[in-house]
Parts: C-alpha cells; structure tokens; sequence
C-alpha cells in the first residue's frame, strides 16, 4: 500500500507587495518597496542589507510594530496587515518574542526577575512565572546565575538571559533586530551558534536582522536587501552535526 504523501505545511510568514511609505516634511521616502516574501514554519531567516536599506522596518512590520501603507502579510493564517492597534498589542504580546541589540534588560532586576517580567502581562501567578523562567534559563546554560543582577553577569550571558525572555512567552515567532551588536566577534558567533541551536531544538520561527553576512550565514534563508527591494533570497545547507545547547 502506497502512503499518501504528506502536505507541506504552510508558511509561517507570506508578504505580497509589501510596502511603507514615510512621508518627511513635504517630501516621501519609501522605505520598503512592494516586497513579496515567503518565510517557511520552524526556518532561521536572516535580513541582510545596510543602514537605510529596508531590513529593520520589514522586521517591524512582520513584528506587528508598524503597519504598511499597501500590500499584504500574513502570519500564520492572520491578515496582519488588516489589525487594530488592539489586535496588534495581542499578536506581539501571544506569538511574538523579541530579542534586542542592547539586551534591554533591567538593571535592579536579577536574571530570573528579567525573563519572567513578560509572563506578568499573561496573568500567570509569580510561582508559575518564576518555574517558567527558571525552566528557560536552565536550558539556556544559566542555571547558576538564575539570581545575578546584569551588571553582574558577561555580554554573552546578558544576550542569554535576552533569548530566555523572549523564549518564555512561548512565541511561534522570534525576531531578533541585530543582536549581536554590543557584543565582540567571538561572543557574537557563539550567539549566532546558540540561536540556531535553539531553532532546531524549540522549533519557533526566528527572523533576524543584521547588517553581517557572515552572521547572517548561520541561517537557513539570508533575504538580501537595498534600496527597499529584495536584491537576493539564498538558502544555506546546514550538513554539519546537529548544534546542541550548551
């Protein structure tokens, strides 16, 4: 008997003619010019483009950040590009992770204070934030510094802590807007291992922005950009052992 062949599955993210337009003074800028997209379920994309190309306003528009003067995206299903405001602040605070160049941590929290803060917005009682948060930085590595406070902790463990909060809520989607900014060569490769680790491991979606192509290389799919056009789509074959999370 013949098994019948399975469905793809659907992509988690599509963009049809994707556009934004910025209007400055008397003048019009646009920024992002009828971008068509198609980013598979469980994939690590990469955005690649220099400063003013594009890259962080369609991270934003995909985040539920801005809205796009024309064209379509839809996640998972979801016409994003027809939400509320309202329905935007529920997208970003039920499926979406975030993960930032700064860490943006708070400095008078500790480390498990951190990662459990987006959970507050759930409802989830402290106990069951605090197991959640503990659960996420143990498999992240941080076990031993569930209770130190930022100034206390490395750039590479702060950007841990980072991927943590963002894993916590659970999100289908993770964007990470260059992450790896504050961080020097070494550290920034361990991070860029240790996300693509975490994608296989997890299997959210992740999306992120970066203006290094050798980052960017980690990746499943690198989206090239410029001038608010995509200039280039390339996929990288990922052969090498499966990464693990240390």
């Amino acid at each position: 008997m013949v098994a019948e062949p399975v469905a793809p599955s659907p992509p988690m993210v599509v963009t049809d003619d994707l556009s934004k337009v910025y209007t400055v003074g008397s003048s019009k800028v646009v920024a992002l010019n009828r971008v068509s997209l198609s980013i598979p379920r469980g994939s690590f994309t990469a955005i690649v483009g220099t400063s003013g190309s594009g890259k962080s306003t369609l991270l934003n528009m995909l985040a539920g950040l801005e809205q796009p003067t024309a064209g379509r995206i839809v996640v998972d299903g979801q016409p994003l590009h027809t939400f509320s405001q309202s329905q935007l602040v529920t997208y970003r605070r039920e499926q979406v992770g975030f993960i930032f160049q700064s860490f943006n941590l708070l400095a008078s929290l500790t480390a498990i204070q951190n990662v459990a803060l987006p959970l507050t917005f759930r409802g989830w009682t402290k106990k069951r934030r605090l197991q959640r948060a503990e659960w996420v930085l143990t498999q992240l590595g941080l076990g031993q510094h569930l209770h130190h406070k930022p100034t206390q902790l490395s750039g590479g463990q702060q950007q841990r802590v980072g991927i943590a909060r963002a894993l916590a809520v659970n999100p289908q989607l993770v964007f990470a807007d260059e992450p790896t900014g504050n961080l020097d060569s070494k550290t920034a490769e361990a991070t860029l291992r240790l996300f693509r680790a975490v994608n296989e491991r997890f299997g959210q979606t992740w999306i992120m922005v970066t203006h290094d192509r050798h980052l960017a290389s980690f990746a499943d799919t690198i989206v090239s950009i410029g001038d608010g056009r995509i200039t280039d789509i390339s996929h990288i074959d990922h052969s090498s052992p499966e990464l693990k999370v240390h």
